[in-house]
């Protein structure tokens, strides 16, 4: 009896050490900072405890002046009903809408994490009364995916680029004057859609024609071909690099 109580108390004694080192352990992941991405959680079968977001800074041209501007823009993924909520300061055309249900499409597709329980919450910060156009697409595929895994994206790398449902990253306008508010917001590097590293514009040239006893005037404008990253790297200081789809711009973008 006294030896059946004795091994009793042992294998007691046993499973509340047990039980001690495995709180213990798990204790000392959780300060290790052991990142728990969603992905992570979602592949565990695991209830996650926060909210996951990241930012992702962004690219316009105004319509006032024509000049470009450099602005941010922020995804938090939190539960909900499988919404895409926007932020409407500035206020965004719809185009721009439809640009950030894809992206949320793509990152879901790129991470293989289904956010059919959770709402995915867009919001702006940019210089200026109307935010319009698809161009900021690739970089809110980027942010979501980077808060789905709970990353950061990097701030000296930028991205101006559509976003395809296949993932594709699509054409803009703009270039140049997008790469030049880049650079002065400190960008190190600026990725444009890939079949875009040379553009073409048209010089505007005056040539004088003598008619009889009067000089003429006429105005020409001459197309011309650039090089893009060859003058982002010679005159502003900016290395340019191309990008076909999310996964170039993930490689470039987050860390």
């Amino acid at each position: 009896m006294r030896r059946r109580s004795a091994i009793f108390k042992l294998l007691v004694t046993y499973i509340i050490v047990l039980a001690v080192g495995i709180l213990v352990g798990r204790e000392s992941i959780k300060s290790a900072g052991v990142p728990q991405s969603l992905s992570a959680l979602q592949a565990e079968g695991q209830p996650w405890e926060k909210n996951y977001s990241a930012t992702a800074n962004i690219l316009a041209v105004k319509s006032n002046d024509n000049t470009g501007t450099m602005g941010s823009v922020s995804v938090e993924i939190l539960p909900g009903k499988g919404r895409v909520l926007m932020d409407t300061n500035p206020f965004l055309e719809p185009d721009t809408q439809l640009s950030a249900e894809t992206a949320v499409k793509v990152a879901e597709n790129y991470t293989g994490i289904d956010l059919g329980d959770k709402d995915v919450i867009v919001s702006f910060e940019m210089d200026g009364e109307v935010l319009g156009g698809p161009s900021a697409g690739a970089a809110m595929a980027a942010a979501t995916i980077a808060a789905i895994e709970d990353r950061q994206v990097r701030k000296d790398v930028i991205v101006t680029g559509t976003i395809e449902p296949s993932g594709e990253i699509g054409p803009i306008g703009g270039i140049m004057e997008k790469a030049q508010a880049a650079s002065e917001n400190g960008a190190k590097l600026f990725l444009v859609p890939k079949h875009q590293l040379k553009v073409t514009y048209y010089e505007r040239q005056v040539r004088k024609e003598k008619i009889g006893g009067f000089t003429m005037q006429k105005l020409y404008y001459v197309p011309k071909t650039l090089d893009v990253a060859n003058y982002t790297t010679t005159e502003l200081g900016m290395e340019t690099k191309g990008v076909s789809n999310i996964g170039d711009v993930v490689g470039y973008m987050i860390e």
